[in-house]
């Protein structure tokens, strides 16, 4: 048996429902939302600005498919500003957690903003009990860039610049 196709697509409209069941697994919203259910409003307004941060920046939201298994393991978003950073944003489901789905989508999506060559730096962050995203931003190669205060309790921030970062550290996964 083989392994299965597993590549990154842009995220549409369309995917409304499947982004907001999985931003809905309590695993996922325990950090992301401060341990609330988002509302579906929140899905919206993700799609709505990731196709303003694509037109703006290397920036927008994409999702994770393994085909035959699920058409939304997972999400990868890039937001921008007028700073010309971009703040990376990864979100994997539970069932798929440990097979380094997280670090290659984030990896990949990362390349992509690094050789369009509008951005120099992205960062990321996440609570501090969120281990695994910490995980995450190591083997992307991130370093420590300050300690926050998020709602629900201290946080920190990690980041990357172009000169940093090596396009090489992981297979990258398709973009389609």
């Amino acid at each position: 048996m083989h392994p299965p196709n597993v590549y990154l697509r842009k995220a549409a409209p369309k995917d409304e429902d499947r982004i907001h069941e999985l931003l809905c697994v309590p695993e996922v919203f325990e950090y992301l939302a401060d341990d609330e259910a988002p509302s579906r409003t929140i899905t919206s307004e993700w799609i709505l600005s990731a196709a303003s941060d694509s037109d703006n920046y290397p920036g927008g939201l994409w999702l994770l498919v393994i085909e035959n298994e699920n058409e939304c393991a997972g999400v990868v978003k890039l937001a921008g500003d007028e700073t010309k950073e971009l703040e990376l944003t990864y979100i994997l489901d539970p069932r798929v957690w440990g097979r380094g789905y997280a670090t290659r989508m984030a990896h990949s999506i990362m390349i992509h903003a690094f050789e369009e060559g509008r951005t120099a730096q992205i960062w990321a962050g996440a609570d501090l009990p969120n281990t695994r995203s910490f995980g995450v931003m190591k083997r992307l190669g991130m370093q420590f860039r300050r300690k926050v205060e998020y709602p629900m309790g201290a946080g920190m921030e990690f980041e990357i610049t172009s000169k940093q970062f090596d396009p090489f550290r992981f297979e990258p996964l398709p973009i389609r």
